[in-house]
């Protein structure tokens, strides 16, 4: 059994447990990254974990060990602003499109949105206070190369990714090609091999698998995903879909 000593604690199956104010915390052989509840109890935002929590209340996000035990004292005010973005990557094609960005924040904080590059274009307003949605348009690619930057907003940022309509010119790979989780379930990464003019979107086929890193990038990359407990008899499959090619999954019953 190991010992984090974190902050900001939520109630989880029974017992007080805590998440750390600030962005990761790692230990042993297991990694903690703290998220948020965004609309009050009993909202889960783990891959195998249920938690419950207040609106605002930081919480513990994955865990990618056995169990532990997390102790600390509780520290009410470790409240990011905002609380979170949704989504925190998106993909466009080379002709580009109208986008946007839920803000989850409490009534309290003020934001201020900026972009990184002139092809993004703020379409609303770049400051407002509490829960807001900004709204943008990504402008079409005529580089001939695919092209990354980012919606920073307080400090978080979400991922751009824009094509240059390659096609058949673009090779990725990635490995392993499947893996299999006993009915427990667990985490793991994909090592994409991609040639350094292709960009590149992933996708879960289902809602037991989720993608817990950036599901979006250009050239080479590593993505790391989370398999949920199967609470059935019987296995079952999925997959993630890495530019329209499929790393299998399978599961063992319970």
């Amino acid at each position: 059994m190991r010992t984090l000593i974190v902050a900001a604690c939520v109630f989880l199956a029974g017992a007080l447990v805590c998440a750390p104010s600030a962005s990761l915390q790692q230990g042993g052989t297991f990694t903690l990254s703290p998220t948020v509840v965004p609309g009050g109890s009993g909202a889960s935002s783990s891959c195998s974990k249920r938690v419950e929590g207040s609106i605002g209340q930081a919480i513990v996000s994955r865990s990618s060990s056995a169990e532990f035990e997390v102790e600390s004292g509780f520290w009410p005010n470790s409240v990011t602003c905002p609380l979170a973005l949704s989504p925190i990557t998106q993909f466009y094609t080379m002709a580009g499109g109208p986008g946007s960005i839920n803000i989850i924040a409490t009534g309290t904080c003020g934001w201020t949105a900026s972009v990184t590059a002139d092809w993004i274009v703020l379409t609303s307003a770049d400051s407002g206070i509490g829960k807001e949605v900004v709204t943008f348009e990504v402008r079409e690619n005529f580089t001939g190369n695919p092209r990354q930057a980012s919606i920073n907003i307080n400090g978080f940022a979400q991922s751009i990714v824009q094509d240059a309509g390659l096609g058949a010119q673009c090779n990725s790979s990635f490995n392993p090609r499947l893996e299999s989780f006993a009915a427990i379930g667990g985490s793991g990464t994909i090592n994409v091999t991609a040639d350094g003019q292709c960009a590149w979107q992933a996708f879960s086929s289902v809602g037991w698998i989720t993608i817990t890193s950036a599901s979006v990038g250009i050239g080479n990359g590593t993505l790391a995903y989370c398999v949920e407990a199967n609470p059935g008899p019987s296995g079952r499959a999925g997959s993630v879909i890495i530019s329209g090619k499929k790393f299998s999954v399978k599961q063992k019953g319970n």
